[in-house]
């Protein structure tokens, strides 16, 4: 796909500073020449003269002073991926100078290093993206200028936008669920129906077709007996998104250290890619109003869908957004949700949806730096350089053993919580419900 900035006024070359100075002081040698007599003075203004000359009759001869040039920006994609590139290309005339310089956009990376290049009529750079979310390209300056640098022009050309959507990364954990309580799918349920799982062999009844028979048996008890297995279900997964607030990494860390809003757009995209490649149906809902919510749907589109809106999210760092309720879910249906769980409305939602029956899944998505004072080993947080005179590190390990009390009560209520620490993060707990499924159930209150 490519992107092309609107058509602007034309924009016309005009003479340059040194176009002017040398005819100026080439004509004034050439006159003092002529009035003293001296013909030794036109040695000194002749070079210029005659390079002004050359260069106002290039431009009436190729007729540049009739054609204006006009820059425009191409990028080559609308949308990457974290880690993608996308091509920015800026076009005038052929054979003329033409020099781009690129600001440099926050958490990507630009090549040439420092977003400025120069070329004859096209010239290029590339545009990395590290993080999610928008990438503004520009505003774009572009300076023009015909190969004598005679006549040049400028022009600071509107911004485009990239969306970055998350990176595609393949979940490491199984795809089975506790109550698949679809029609059809690969997840196997407790249901017998048309299926490939073995449940039992037992006599041949009438409605049962011929192709389920098992000979073996039938030749042994003389009498006629079929194979009897389990249908196959989908499910639908509700991922529950907590972006009340984004909480930044540690200042000790590495620099790319994921923020907590980094982490659970991460943990989504995954978590939604793993389960809409089974084949299952995956909505989005986001109790911090930043993204969604996104209807439940199937297949190659939802996942586009639902990237989409992931990467629209913007970053307020230090706002704190109202929680928005969930009303209700079909019960049986498989809930992730992805919060760093220091909001108490929000753990009072995750009460709400065990309430109406859901099997939940709490990702915790706290950067594992926050409230970790070991980097520091009694000295003081610098900041900047300076020593800071606030107590952030030991008010979040404070706040951290606070939280480790609610992790606690939610695992002795019966609700996984795992820390996402990448694609390999929730495949103790699916594997744990997955075994869970032959076990009995107890009786939800």
């Amino acid at each position: 796909m490519t992107s092309e900035s609107p058509q602007r006024a034309e924009l016309r070359t005009r003479p340059t500073a040194a176009l002017l100075r040398a005819a100026v002081v080439g004509g004034a040698a050439l006159v003092m020449a002529l009035l003293t007599g001296r013909p030794e003075i036109i040695l000194a203004g002749a070079p210029l003269l005659l390079w002004a000359m050359v260069a106002i009759a290039r431009r009436q001869l190729r007729g540049e002073a009739q054609a204006p040039v006009n820059p425009t920006l191409h990028v080559n994609r609308r949308s990457i991926e974290e880690g993608g590139t996308a091509a920015v290309t800026v076009r005038t005339s052929p054979g003329v100078l033409t020099t781009a310089t690129l600001p440099m956009p926050p958490h990507a990376d630009v090549a040439p290093r420092h977003g400025s290049v120069a070329g004859d009529g096209a010239v290029g750079m590339r545009i990395s993206a590290q993080r999610w979310g928008r990438v503004r390209v520009g505003p774009m300056h572009v300076l023009v200028a015909d190969a004598l640098g005679a006549y040049r022009a400028q022009r600071t050309l509107p911004l485009a936008e990239v969306q970055v959507v998350p990176a595609s990364t393949v979940l490491d954990a199984p795809v089975e669920v506790p109550t698949p309580i679809g029609v059809s799918g690969v997840h196997l349920s407790r249901r017998r129906g048309d299926g490939t799982a073995l449940s039992e062999v037992r006599a041949f009844r009438p409605g049962d077709r011929l192709h389920r028979i098992n000979w073996r048996v039938t030749s042994r008890t003389r009498e006629l007996h079929t194979n009897a297995t389990f249908t196959e279900q989908d499910t639908e997964v509700l991922i529950v998104t907590d972006t009340t607030a984004d909480i930044a990494p540690a200042p000790w860390p590495d620099g790319d250290a994921p923020t907590s809003l980094d982490m659970t757009i991460r943990a989504t995209s995954a978590i939604a890619r793993h389960y809409l490649t089974a084949g299952d149906r995956v909505s989005l809902f986001d109790i911090g109003h930043l993204i969604g919510p996104v209807p439940a749907g199937s297949g190659p589109r939802q996942l586009r869908v639902l990237t989409t809106a992931l990467s629209r999210a913007t970053r307020d760092e230090g706002v704190m957004r109202p929680v928005r309720r969930l009303r209700t879910v079909r019960q049986g249906t498989l809930t992730v949700v992805c919060t760093p769980l220091l909001n108490r409305d929000t753990i009072d939602q995750i009460g709400v949806l065990v309430a109406h029956g859901a099997d939940v899944i709490v990702v915790d998505t706290l950067p594992p730096s926050i409230g970790d004072v070991a980097p520091l080993r009694g000295k003081a947080l610098r900041v900047d350089g300076r020593v800071s005179d606030r107590f952030w590190p030991e008010a979040w390990a404070l706040r951290r053993l606070l939280r480790g009390r609610t992790v606690r009560e939610l695992r002795e209520a019966g609700i996984p919580v795992t820390a996402w620490e990448g694609p390999s993060s929730l495949a103790p707990v699916l594997l744990s419900l997955s075994a869970a499924r032959t076990a009995p159930r107890r009786r939800r209150s």
